[in-house]
């Protein structure tokens, strides 16, 4: 079986699928230094702009695309989900991303801390409903979507940490002040907390097949 991871990063989700089962993965990014790493896990890797440019694969060539919190960066969906439909065979795109209930209800930091990153990611990330449009137009059957439950995040010092190195891409959108302003409450936050507080992640899987 033929798999293209796209945005793949430093191959964290490609990698996992090698080990739970016989595939030949391909890992494609825009960003050299992840995908030095991710060759570094025995990943065939390529190079590409998936958000403006075709991806350089030919025709039916892999029976399954997946992509993890990646859509909501590219600025031409509807391109990237034609070229899915393109070098596709007979098979299944799988998405992983955040509706917008879920980051207005659902993110266990942003609302509490930085209420402006609910705006900004909203602004970001296509609802749900817009994406399986978007796959239907291009092609794609059988389009159907869950939540889904990920993994447990604690917020202790070390999601502090974390935070303030703005490991998620929206706290760099955010105005200065008032991502200043939410470090201090986070940090004040976890200072008293007696101990570490936990909370689950939540996403949206949207499932798509391909059929000749």
């Amino acid at each position: 079986m033929r798999a293209l991871d796209v945005g793949c990063g430093t191959g964290n989700l490609a990698s996992q699928l090698l080990d739970m089962m016989s595939l030949n993965m391909v890992g494609a990014d825009i960003s050299l230094p992840m995908l030095k790493i991710a060759r570094g896990k025995s990943l065939e890797v390529v190079c590409t702009d998936a958000a403006n440019n075709r991806l350089p694969f030919r025709d039916n060539y892999f029976d399954t695309i997946t992509a993890t919190y990646v859509i909501h960066q590219i600025s031409n969906l509807k391109l990237l989900f034609s070229e899915c439909h393109r070098i596709i065979r007979d098979g299944t795109l799988v998405l992983l991303t955040s509706s917008h209930e879920q980051i207005e209800n659902e993110h266990p930091v942003f609302k509490r801390f930085f209420p402006g990153a609910i705006d900004i990611d909203k602004a970001q990330f296509p609802d749900i409903p817009v994406i399986c449009d978007l796959l239907a137009t291009v092609g794609f059957r059988d389009i159907k979507h869950k939540p889904v439950l990920g993994d447990s995040i604690v917020i202790d010092e070390e999601y502090l940490r974390k935070v303030k190195g703005k490991y998620v891409s929206t706290y760099r959108l955010l105005p200065e002040s008032e991502f200043e302003h939410g470090i201090n409450e986070l940090e004040i936050y976890i200072k008293n907390l007696s101990q570490p507080e936990s909370a689950t992640w939540r996403g949206t899987l949207i499932h798509a097949q391909k059929r000749a």
